[in-house]
């Protein structure tokens, strides 16, 4: 079908009319057909578009979290001058290891401390020493009114695991009241 030519100022029989009116709906519903198809596959893209996003946005979130968790767990990996360290602190108490590798099986320094009252202790260590060439040091105070002491190490019984401490005065006179504090740090390997 086609369209039929009416002459500028005839009169066109109601037949060709209809007959023009009915081509100009096939051609409307055909190009209409047309963009809608356009416009189902354009939708179709968009989806497509759309879930690609979707993934990736996982994928990227995914990766943040595990990005995050790293960082988090750094704090065991924490690298100075080579070394990476393990930090612990419970309280008083509380130790610094130095490894040479990042598996953290090859230990080459160890620091370690804390406090306990009165003057004759059994400390046991955190950490256990390799051996007994560490180095211990204590020191005891009191801030009672009536006097202040000040005592050091004069004796102690290495062992790997702890030490017994003795301690002795210096800066005072009279008698101990009461019980003291005294703070401790042991390093080595």
């Amino acid at each position: 079908m086609a369209l039929t030519e009416i002459e500028y100022g005839s009169l066109a029989s109601s037949g060709i009319l209809n007959q023009n009116f009915q081509y100009l709906d096939d051609r409307i519903s055909s190009v209409s057909e047309i963009h809608a198809t356009d416009l189902a596959s354009i939708n179709s893209n968009i989806v497509t578009i759309n879930n690609s996003i979707s993934d990736f946005n996982e994928e990227t979130n995914s990766s943040v979290e595990e990005i995050n968790t790293k960082l988090d767990n750094i704090g065991s990996y924490l690298k100075d001058g080579g070394l990476y360290i393990t930090i612990y602190r419970n309280g008083a108490s509380w130790y610094r290891e130095y490894f040479s590798d990042a598996e953290k099986k090859e230990r080459v320094w160890l620091e370690q401390g804390g406090s306990f009252i009165n003057s004759t202790s059994a400390i046991s260590f955190i950490k256990e020493f390799t051996n007994t060439q560490y180095t211990f040091n204590a020191y005891s105070y009191t801030d009672s009114l009536s006097s202040t002491l000040h005592a050091m190490t004069l004796k102690t019984d290495k062992l790997t695991t702890g030490v017994k401490v003795y301690l002795g005065q210096s800066g005072y006179s009279g008698s101990i009241i009461g019980s003291y504090m005294t703070d401790w740090l042991a390093c080595g390997n």
